[in-house]
């Protein structure tokens, strides 16, 4: 997969902006602030419909302005595709989506024609925080793997939103017909989770063993909910909810289910959030973002796009190395403040992001000892 054009109009700092980047390594170079994130976010926003750093569309349009607009047209091995996202200063105007030409009905018809992977330092938050990030990490996955999942977890959301409606009102004659409904919403979550979760046991941990570079530590990813061993989820489901009746009425929300769903992380054996360094963390997050890469690429036939929004800087030399290459392979957005940070990467391209305005300046920046 690779970007062919990448068109914004008042997004964030940007007035209009054509980018139109080659295969292999991107870098965008320039000071904090400069609106090299951005770029990457707009990307992300074609991809999945959302930001990775707000959920507040309106602060994506540019100060001043009614409206933006983000179109991403890539190539694919099954020929070329165009999606497109325009946002709404007015609240009471919903983001309108756009896929080949035509505008979508539903979000969920963007998922799959443009798959990315974003590192960022945020990604620190996959092992330091708590269980919604980790949430939060397999629902963007797995949306872009198979559409199906994010019209399954949109159906259970709207479920719960009811069901915990009812729990407040104390309205405990309607809760069994949605007490079923929420069993069923939750079936189809739970399976792909799980699967997804034993496939990024065993990539996570090779990845870890690679950049870490110590051979006897060992990174371990398992599915951690009440259900996770269930193999009748709809039935075990509903009875969990009827064993936490009481419980959710004096609570008035609901107990159980994959809401509550989280990721277990251990190194050795011991959970890598507790005893874990901070460099240990870091190699541990990015291995979860390599593991959900592979994925993607394994499911599609072809690597998704790659964003890494300046991680080079965090990582010690040796890491450095060896996560470039792993990612050789992917068309990438790279950003970073110094044109240090990006020794090793080889890019094909380097652009300097200043106000608003990009230049290229040539890759031989890059080589630069």
């Amino acid at each position: 997969m690779r970007i062919t054009a990448l068109r914004l109009r008042d997004f964030r700092g940007y007035g209009q902006v054509l980018l139109a980047p080659p295969e292999g390594v991107t870098v965008l170079v320039g000071e904090n602030g400069a609106g090299k994130t951005n770029l990457l976010e707009a990307v992300h926003l074609c991809c999945l419909g959302r930001s990775h750093r707000t959920s507040n569309d309106k602060e994506m349009i540019r100060r001043g302005q009614e409206t933006a607009a983000v179109q991403l047209t890539v190539e694919r091995n099954d020929g070329r595709h165009e999606v497109g996202v325009r946002l709404f200063e007015n609240a009471r105007r919903r983001k309108v989506v756009y896929v080949n030409g035509k505008t979508a009905s539903r979000l969920g018809e963007l998922m799959g024609h443009a798959t990315c992977v974003i590192f960022s330092p945020e990604d620190l938050a996959l092992v330091k925080e708590g269980p919604q990030a980790r949430r939060r990490f397999l629902d963007m996955l797995l949306s872009q793997e198979q559409r199906a999942y994010f019209y399954a977890l949109q159906t259970y959301m709207t479920a719960l939103k009811q069901r915990n409606a009812l729990l407040k009102q104390g309205d405990t004659i309607s809760l069994p017909a949605w007490d079923e409904q929420l069993a069923a919403a939750a079936a189809p979550v739970v399976r792909l989770r799980r699967a997804a979760c034993e496939q990024l046991h065993k990539r996570a941990a090779t990845h870890y063993r690679y950049i870490g570079g110590r051979e006897e530590e060992i990174f371990a990813l398992r599915y951690q909910s009440a259900l996770a061993q269930s193999e009748h989820v709809e039935q075990d489901m509903l009875a969990g909810l009827r064993a936490c009746r009481e419980e959710e009425l004096r609570r008035q929300t609901t107990c159980f289910g994959p809401h509550r769903d989280d990721i277990d992380l251990t190194l050795c054996g011991e959970p890598i959030k507790a005893f874990g360094s901070q460099g240990q963390m870091r190699t541990a997050a990015l291995s979860m973002k390599l593991a959900a890469f592979d994925l993607l690429e394994a499911n599609q036939g072809e690597p998704p796009l790659l964003l890494l929004d300046d991680v080079l800087s965090e990582l010690d030399p040796d890491r450095r190395r060896r996560l470039i290459a792993r990612i050789g392979r992917a068309q990438a957005l790279l950003t970073c403040t110094d044109q240090a940070d990006f020794i090793g990467a080889r890019p094909a391209c380097v652009l300097r992001v200043e106000n608003g305005s990009i230049r290229e300046t040539g890759a031989e920046e890059g080589e630069k000892p």
